[in-house]
């Protein structure tokens, strides 16, 4: 399956935001693998393949997986109680801030990892990785703590439905021509 894909017919897209983030984790570990497998066996095959699929997904897919939470938050906010309308507001601001930050560190990750795509020896900063990853992280800890739950309770059956086709047009848009 495609990482970009959604499951045909799947129309909890709540659901779907929390599988994404398993499959950002996964990519996540490989990231962290990258820079002992170059150390143990220098830019080979394997390396140049998992710097690729780095590459295509942080480039691609994250950007649009984004782009569906800040489809979801400003819903949110309006469907939540008036009592914790604040709360979503603060969180989806932190939330929003956190995506720009990690599209900045990757801007810095992704210049070494297409050179080791390519074949090329390269330096991947240690620090920007780790760095990354706990953002990556973190970010995902606070998503599911409070995002998530508060869709849960808050979404409408229209506002699911208007989520999906939004995924879906998202999707279909990156790869309609190609």
């Amino acid at each position: 399956m495609n990482l970009l894909d959604l499951p045909q017919g799947y129309d909890d897209p709540v659901a779907a935001l929390l599988g994404f983030h398993r499959r950002i984790e996964r990519q996540l570990a490989a990231l962290g693998r990258l820079p002992s497998d170059l150390e143990a066996h220098g830019v080979d095959a394997h390396s140049t393949a998992a710097a690729a699929a780095i590459l295509e997904f942080f480039s691609g897919a994250l950007a649009i997986h984004h782009a569906d939470e800040e489809e979801l938050m400003p819903i949110l906010e309006t469907r939540s109680a008036a009592a914790e309308r604040d709360r979503v507001r603060d969180l989806r601001h932190r939330l929003e801030s956190e995506h720009r930050d990690m599209d900045r560190t990757w801007r810095g990750l992704r210049r070494p990892l297409e050179g080791i795509a390519e074949g090329m020896h390269r330096n991947l900063p240690m620090d920007l990785v780790q760095y990354f990853r706990a953002c990556q992280s973190t970010h995902i800890s606070i998503e599911e703590a409070g995002l998530h739950l508060t869709a849960a309770r808050c979404l409408r059956a229209s506002d699911r439905a208007a989520l999906e086709r939004g995924m879906q047009a998202r999707r279909t848009r990156k790869y309609r021509f190609q």
